[in-house]
C-alpha cells in the first residue's frame, strides 16, 4: 500500500509539473458542506471540506484536500439513551488525481477522482454492558484512535454560476480503510472560487 501511495503521488507530481510548464492554468479553490455517513458503526453526522484545484491539460487535475466530519447521531434508536452515545470524527487529507469524463456546452462537467486518504481521528462506541449484583447496568465503552492511511473515490459535478469567477459543484465521496468500503461516505455542496 504504502508502494502504491507513493508511486501514485510521484505520478501526480510530475505530471501535474509538466503539464503547469506548457500551459497557463487555473486554480480554483472550493469550500464546502454536507451529511456524512459512518458506515462502520452506524453513524451521521457533517463534512466541511476544503478543496485546491490545479486543472492540467483539457481533462485532468490535481486536487489536495482537508476535510472534517463529526458525528451528530446513530441510525439505531434505542429506548435507553445511553445506548445511543457512540461517537465518531476524524480530519482527513486527500490528494486525488481527477478526471474529466464528461463536458457539455452549459458548463455542465461531471468528473471522477481517486487518491490516497491519511485520516487523524478517533470513534467511541458500546463495547460491553456489565451487571452488578443488583441487575444494574454498567455501560463500558471502547475508545480508538485513528492514524491511518486509506483510498478515497470521488465523483463530482459542477456547473456554472450566475458569477463567472464561481462555480457550483456537489460531490459524492467513499473513503475506505483497512478493507472496508466504504467506511465513510460523504455528499458535499461546494461553491468554488476561481483564483487567478
Amino acid at each position: 500500500m504504502k508502494k502504491f501511495t507513493f508511486i501514485l503521488l510521484t505520478t501526480i507530481f510530475f505530471s501535474g509539473t509538466s503539464a503547469f510548464a506548457q500551459q497557463d492554468n487555473k486554480l480554483t479553490y472550493f469550500v464546502g458542506v454536507g451529511p456524512a455517513i459512518d458506515g462502520n458503526i452506524g453513524l451521521w453526522g457533517l463534512n466541511f471540506s476544503n478543496e485546491l484545484s490545479f486543472k492540467f491539460g483539457k481533462r485532468g487535475s490535481i486536487n489536495p484536500s482537508l476535510t472534517f466530519y463529526q458525528s451528530i447521531g446513530s441510525f439505531d434508536n434505542f429506548e435507553d439513551s445511553r445506548l445511543n452515545e457512540d461517537n465518531s470524527s476524524g480530519i482527513f487529507t486527500n490528494a486525488t488525481l481527477g478526471y474529466n469524463l464528461l463536458k457539455t456546452k452549459n458548463d455542465f462537467k461531471i468528473s471522477v477522482a481517486i487518491g490516497p486518504s491519511f485520516q487523524l481521528g478517533s470513534e467511541n462506541a458500546l463495547g460491553s454492558i456489565y451487571y452488578d449484583e443488583n441487575d444494574v447496568p454498567d455501560y463500558r465503552y471502547r475508545i480508538e484512535k485513528f492514524n491511518r492511511l486509506g483510498i478515497t473515490q470521488q465523483i463530482t459535478f459542477d456547473w456554472a454560476s450566475k458569477n463567472e469567477n464561481r462555480v457550483n459543484s456537489a460531490m459524492i465521496s467513499m473513503t475506505s480503510f483497512e478493507g472496508y468500503w466504504p467506511w465513510y461516505l460523504m455528499a458535499t455542496y461546494r461553491i468554488g472560487f476561481k483564483l487567478k
